[in-house]
């Protein structure tokens, strides 16, 4: 008879070996390869559709890669940065949920499988990217696009790989971090996600109305074409460069200013000037803005207070909440800073695409810091008193339903969950347990022993029970310590249940 098999647990394997470290480096890499060999693909299908030859093949699929990750290119010694973000986008996407997997698939990945993923995703990014500027250098003589210069072709496939790899590991790992992180850094963060997207929902709004407002330029533009592939072709371009508008458009929201080369916009005033022919820029205005526009400030700031009153519940007290919002603030700021770097670039002869990025940040930072904080404040003092309110009708209906001890000291009395075997009978008084769990300090968990109102009695609002977490968990910051449960109850109850469920067992 063979000896039982032993198993050891996860908790003491021994750290992954150079061989699974390199395993997982791959793993994280291969869709680089898969974004390359797409490419290749697809200009094969081009070229053979348009019946122009192979020559150029390597060339083109070089280029490619090349705007993939966001590298500024030279066009006969033309400087062309300001690139669409559509791709190197996307591409991010595919890097973060292939990290996401990798580490997913490993037993207890820590930092050394999550380090061996972004490093095997930048260094296949890095080999693709000198591989790519060789292509392009050896066809220099009959091929007129290049990168501008293979340092900064290099750095910026290096960011490009970080930002994708590293939010993959975010992703992975965020529920471990939400133990570490205090809840104002986790509530400041979600609301500056929100933020965020709520200005970029607003940049998206206007360039839609945009763009149906100047729907006969824009196919004027488009008849340029002349075939449905030049049309298709403009489209395409349009359609690559969305993202840009979008988060240029933003700074308006926030009363900045873009510029293109030249011309100059904002919701104040419009200066013209020279505009590439494509589609979008048919939807530029060409007149001084109308005074609706300049509105645009008011439903900003009012999107900033109702997202701030939103998540007040997230609060037990008024520092963290300010301290929340603040930092939702600096979240947007730096957002609106590094716009135009990442959205925008040289455009040849036509000048800088960009922003005043410097101001539209402050102006960012003072709006929604000001509004943000100013309004979670108020809306958590009003939650306040809900809640205490709340919490002394409880108390009272408690007390005439005989919950607690006459003239006890109104701690908190232990539930018994029906078949745990410690069932209170009737007109026996449940035990007070007037001391807290050590482990725990005040104020660090939700009270779970609130009883249920009598039955036809009407439920305290839900929202004043307690804080909800930003990440979906349970709360982490409350008034009152939980009291240790007894092994032989069931779980508690919490004041939020609803008043139809099952009688307790000290009704």
């Amino acid at each position: 008879m063979s000896p039982p098999r032993v198993i050891r647990p996860a908790a003491r394997r021994t750290p992954a070996g150079v061989g699974s470290l390199l395993w997982t480096a791959a793993a994280a890499a291969l869709p680089v390869i898969v974004t390359a060999l797409v490419l290749v693909a697809v200009t094969l299908a081009v070229l053979v559709f348009s019946a122009r030859g192979f020559d150029s093949l390597f060339a083109v699929v070089a280029v490619e890669w090349l705007v993939v990750n966001r590298v500024p290119l030279a066009v006969d010694a033309v400087p062309l940065g300001f690139l669409p973000l559509l791709p190197p986008l996307v591409y991010v996407a595919v890097l973060a949920r292939q990290t996401r997997a990798v580490l997913s698939d490993i037993e207890l990945p820590g930092p050394r499988e999550a380090g061996a993923a972004v490093a095997g995703v930048t260094l296949a990014g890095v080999l693709l990217t000198a591989l790519a500027s060789l292509f392009v250098g050896s066809s220099a003589s009959d091929f007129a696009v290049r990168e501008a210069s293979l340092p900064a072709a290099l750095l910026w496939t290096v960011a490009v790989a970080l930002f994708g790899s590293g939010l993959g590991v975010w992703l992975y790992f965020r529920r471990a971090l939400r133990e570490v992180l205090p809840l104002w850094v986790r509530g400041g963060i979600h609301l500056g996600s929100a933020f965020v997207a709520a200005l970029w929902a607003i940049a998206t709004v206007l360039l839609l109305i945009g763009l149906l407002a100047a729907w006969g330029p824009i196919g004027s533009v488009l008849e340029i074409g002349k075939d449905l592939t030049g049309t298709a072709a403009l489209t395409a371009i349009s359609v690559a460069y969305l993202p840009n508008v979008v988060m240029a458009s933003a700074t308006l929201a926030v009363g900045g200013e873009v510029h293109l080369g030249e011309a100059s916009y904002s919701v104040f005033a419009v200066s013209r000037g020279p505009m590439p022919e494509v589609p979008l820029a048919a939807a530029l205005p060409t007149t001084d803005p109308h005074w609706v526009v300049q509105g645009l400030l008011l439903v900003t700031v009012l999107v900033a207070a109702g997202l701030a009153r939103a998540v007040a519940h997230w609060f037990r007290t008024t520092a963290d909440a300010v301290r929340a919002a603040w930092l939702a603030a600096v979240v947007v700021a730096v957002v609106v800073a590094v716009s135009p770097v990442v959205a925008g670039g040289e455009l040849g002869v036509l000048g800088t695409v960009g922003t005043g990025s410097l101001i539209a940040a402050g102006t960012a930072l003072a709006l929604f810091g000001v509004i943000g904080s100013a309004t979670i404040a108020l809306s958590l003092a009003g939650l306040t008193r809900r809640r205490e309110r709340a919490e002394s009708e409880l108390e009272r209906r408690r007390r005439r339903v005989g919950t607690v001890a006459g003239g006890g000291t109104g701690s908190e009395p232990e539930e018994v969950s029906p078949g745990s075997g410690d069932e209170v009978p009737a007109g026996v008084e449940a035990p007070v347990d007037d001391e807290p769990d050590g482990d725990e300090p005040d104020g660090d968990e939700p009270d779970g022993d609130d009883e249920e109102p009598s039955e036809g009695s009407a439920e305290p609002d839900p929202e004043s029970a307690g804080p909800a977490d930003p990440d979906g968990a349970d709360p982490e910051e409350t008034s009152d310590p939980a009291p240790p449960a007894d092994p032989g109850e069931g779980p508690e109850e919490s004041p939020h249940e609803d008043p139809a469920g099952d009688p307790k067992a000290s009704d």
